[in-house]
């Protein structure tokens, strides 16, 4: 039971041949808190949102700090010592992860430009790893009914079990979704639809429901914290995930760079990245 990992009072910690497994409760807890935080920043942004900027000139809103101060407290009650990586505020982690360690990463608004704009298109995201291992997935987005999460078994979307297809037909009706910054650097070569909606994590969930969406990649940078709770649910839904470089994907080199996703990422779902590097070329 993942309890009794986090609360392990071993002089020398958790085994390092351990490896965590969320228990069914503890997946019903995690779906619990991530689905009432979604509920509490829904009903603010109904009410009313205030915004303000931080240093970078980003925006943040009262949702982003209650969600945050209530997932991290609900967590810390249940599991003790966790290791914490999120977006507001500072973020007291260590320099490099061990393999034991255990680290919840935490968006709690992604995309908070759309939900300052009292737009649906936004999403509470949440991700759980132990050392560099996406473990657990839960990305809630209430405006869009859409709620995605993977145990050991399965990815889901409202708790039904999905897996990526790899043999849709790439046409003019299908799509690509991309981040922002994107046309600054990238040049889209496709035949279908390019799209962008608001949000990092949304973006790349929606990558696993292809068979119904069409949807053959998301390319995006942006932080760790709007790609965390993405990352396991793609992975185990059968999709993939590299840097625009053929690179794999590693938390430990992205806490090193201070968080920053360190080169284009592309959550992609055909079976040969060949094919993907085709259509994103570097201008």
């Amino acid at each position: 039971m993942i309890t009794d990992f986090f609360n392990s009072t071993s002089p020398h910690g958790p085994d390092e041949s351990m490896s965590i497994h969320l228990n069914s409760q503890d997946i019903a807890f995690f779906r619990k808190i991530v689905g009432k935080a979604g509920t509490k920043a829904a009903t603010i942004q109904q009410k009313g949102v205030s915004v303000s900027r931080k240093a970078d000139h980003s925006i943040v809103t009262q949702a982003d700090i209650i969600v945050q101060e209530y997932l991290i407290s609900r967590i810390t009650k249940r599991f003790g010592h966790v290791n914490f990586i999120y977006e507001e505020g500072n973020h007291e982690t260590a320099a490099s992860i061990s393999e034991e360690t255990i680290t919840v990463i935490i968006d709690p608004i992604d995309g908070t430009s759309m939900f300052s704009m009292h737009m649906p298109i936004w999403c509470v995201s949440l991700g759980v790893f132990q050392g560099n291992n996406p473990l657990y997935g839960f990305v809630y987005a209430p405006g869009m009914n859409m709620f995605f999460h993977n145990d050991d078994n399965d990815s889901y979307i409202n708790n039904r079990p999905v897996h990526i297809s790899n043999d849709f037909i790439i046409d003019s009706e299908s799509n690509i979704f991309y981040a922002t910054e994107i046309y600054k650097h990238i040049l889209i070569d496709f035949p279908g639809k390019a799209r962008n909606l608001g949000s990092t994590a949304l973006h790349a969930c929606l990558t696993i429901d292809n068979a119904r969406n069409r949807t053959l990649a998301f390319i995006g940078k942006s932080w760790i914290w709007d790609w965390a709770g993405p990352v396991p649910i793609i992975l185990k839904a059968g999709g993939s995930l590299r840097y625009m470089n053929g690179d794999a994907f590693n938390l430990d080199d992205i806490i090193r760079t201070g968080y920053a996703i360190p080169e284009f990422l592309i959550a992609y779902t055909c079976r040969d990245f060949e094919d993907i590097k085709k259509i994103f070329r570097p201008l």
